[in-house]
């Protein structure tokens, strides 16, 4: 245990006086406006930091490989991009996140001091010297088993090191920050629900993906879609969305990673293990992520329709559109009816092989380069 160079714990009293109070229900007034307000987290970070006398106040957010943001007005991009670059979130690498303590419980210069001994990080010292935030003090706000937020006040040479007023003012502005981002989790939660809604009106099965890949909301169809109905193409799984086949979900997860890491908006049929059940066509798009995003907000949304197969009688205009052969076009639309390869190759009675490089003349003639693609452009063009 290091040793509490601070002696007051977020949110004590200690050293209140007149001013004190004026200056830390000024803090409460701005974290508790920051949610609502356009530009409101910037200006309560601002205030934040005047108002302990440092340079620069911060709201950062840890996974566990990874900064997953890191929130600092008026800092320069090449601060942002130099911190990637070093992996400042690697304890071994910043000692600020190496004195991480239990939530609300506030550390400062003392523990860095004595980190910085210890193990010390020429890279890190480097870049914080680079950006004037030597000294300081931090806390944790919020902790679960995958992200960390936290709060810090960042100090100059010319700041000098924390005093204990400073510090009181810290941990008392900690609690109103914490309330804040608290708030800022229950509206992101309250807009996917609502989102979820919005789609019933329409009878739409749409479900909003959070960060981690888990539904975080969804309409009554999509409900209805999953809800245990036998031959159902669509299932939740711990909370995930994926196909009710095998060879399905092998399709479907992989292309909702690629979506949360930004790809663009796909198509994707989603067959059902029941022959005479119709497949499920899955648009999925990629949401816009807000200049303040403490990962809360849902990051996808994917709209779920069933559909009966195109008819074999559609090949015609399919042949002319794309210069397709006769059996090219019935195994295009074979693959927009959510059929898998081993089940058309078997249906032509041709091999894995000559199955695959009728499917590559295919996208070649198509200017696709992925077979989710192609998919994409027959169902566009035929139904």
């Amino acid at each position: 245990m290091l040793p509490d160079a601070i002696g007051v714990k977020a949110g004590s009293p200690d050293g209140m006086d007149a001013l004190f109070a004026r200056e830390s229900g000024e803090i409460e007034n701005a974290f508790l406006a920051a949610p609502f307000a356009e530009g409101g987290w910037d200006a309560a970070l601002r205030l934040f930091a005047s108002r302990t006398r440092s340079a620069r106040a911060q709201l950062i957010g840890l996974g566990r490989n990874a900064a997953l943001f890191n929130f600092l007005p008026d800092i320069e991009p090449d601060y942002h991009r130099e911190f990637m670059e070093i992996e400042a979130w690697r304890p071994e690498v910043n000692w600020r996140v190496a004195t991480t303590a239990r939530p609300m419980e506030v550390v400062s210069e003392t523990h860095y001091d004595a980190v910085r001994e210890r193990a010390p990080s020429d890279d890190y010292e480097a870049h914080i010297r680079r950006w004037d935030g030597v000294y300081g003090c931090q806390t944790v706000l919020m902790q679960d088993e995958d992200r960390l937020i936290g709060l810090a006040a960042l100090r100059c040479e010319r700041d000098g090191r924390t005093s204990r007023r400073d510090r009181a003012m810290f941990a008392k502005g900690a609690t109103f920050a914490l309330a804040a981002v608290r708030m800022q989790q229950a509206m992101a939660q309250r807009g996917a629900a609502m989102t979820a809604g919005a789609f019933d009106a329409i009878d739409v099965a749409a479900f909003l993906i959070d960060r981690h890949g888990l539904v975080a909301a969804l309409s009554a169809a999509a409900e209805a879609m999953v809800g245990g109905k036998q031959g159902g193409a669509l299932c939740l799984r711990r909370g995930r969305l994926g196909g009710t086949r095998r060879d399905m979900d092998a399709l479907l997860q992989p292309a909702l990673e690629r979506a949360l890491q930004g790809e663009a908006a796909q198509q994707y049929w989603i067959a059902s293990p029941h022959e005479r059940a119709p497949p499920v066509l899955c648009e999925i798009f990629c949401l816009p992520r807000r200049d303040w995003d403490f990962g809360f907000e849902p990051r996808l949304l994917v709209v779920a329709r069933s559909a009966g197969d195109i008819p074999a009688t559609r090949a015609a205009p399919l042949r002319a559109a794309l210069e397709l052969t006769a059996a090219e076009a019935d195994i295009a639309i074979a693959l927009a009816n959510g059929c898998v390869r081993e089940e058309i190759a078997a249906a032509r009675g041709t091999s894995p092989q000559t199955l695959s490089t009728q499917i590559k003349s295919i996208m070649r003639k198509s200017d696709v380069g992925r077979e989710a693609e192609l998919v994409a452009l027959v169902n566009r063009l035929l139904r």
